[in-house]
């Protein structure tokens, strides 16, 4: 309950900036994810996302931004006659923080790349007998530095009608810089040692508050 309350307070402050240098609102969407380097390919775990974000635009085509999100991935074992019906779902749930820096291509696209950082507030799985309770005691980090970058259009160009007129619709790839298990460190995940790493795929919503 207390990442609830964190929560809501960083959202009131998201929404209490001045409103002349920002503008901002609501966000929400799905992902498609996996955790490479886990034993099972494939962007099978569907997950949601929704929050909230500001913007300032830093010259006609340049701007930044920041988010403040839930953001549900992880991985997901379909079953198969390939595998004998094994199923197993494992379930990560962050509260993100991304900084984006964007350039507008056009009035229409614009492109962002930037950095996040991921509080892990709740973890789970299931496999073919129910819960798993041994998921507490695995070996994920509580926390994930990613990096991420995609593409944002106004969604009024593909659902021409009044209703989209404060819309825009996003696509981002996001992956972990760092691994998020215990047993590799930052020196040591890209030489001798592999570790585990975030990849994730969202398809976003946003919308845009008049203030």
């Amino acid at each position: 309950m207390k990442h609830l309350y964190t929560f809501t307070i960083l959202l009131f402050i998201t929404f209490s900036l001045p409103a002349q240098e920002f503008y901002g609102g609501v966000l929400a969407g799905f992902n498609g994810s996996q955790i490479d380097h886990d034993g099972a390919g494939g962007y099978h775990k569907m997950g949601l996302v929704g929050g909230a974000w500001i913007q300032r635009d830093l010259s006609p085509n340049w701007y930044w931004g920041m988010e403040l999100k839930v953001n549900q991935i992880g991985m997901r074992i379909k079953p198969t006659k390939e595998n004998n019906q094994k199923k197993y779902i494992y379930r990560l749930n962050y509260i993100d923080l991304p900084v984006l820096f964007g350039y507008s291509y056009d009035p229409v696209f614009s492109f962002f790349g930037g950095l996040s950082f991921g509080y892990l507030f709740n973890k789970n799985a299931y496999d073919n007998y129910g819960k798993v309770p041994s998921v507490s005691n695995d070996d994920i980090t509580n926390w994930e530095l990613g990096m991420f970058t995609g593409i944002k259009t106004d969604f009024k160009e593909l659902v021409n009608s009044q209703w989209t007129e404060n819309l825009s619709l996003e696509v981002r790839f996001q992956y972990s810089i760092v691994s998020i298990d215990n047993y590799h460190d930052f020196f040591t995940q890209y030489s001798n040692s592999i570790g585990k790493f975030n990849n994730v795929i969202s398809t976003v919503l946003y919308y845009q508050i008049d203030w």
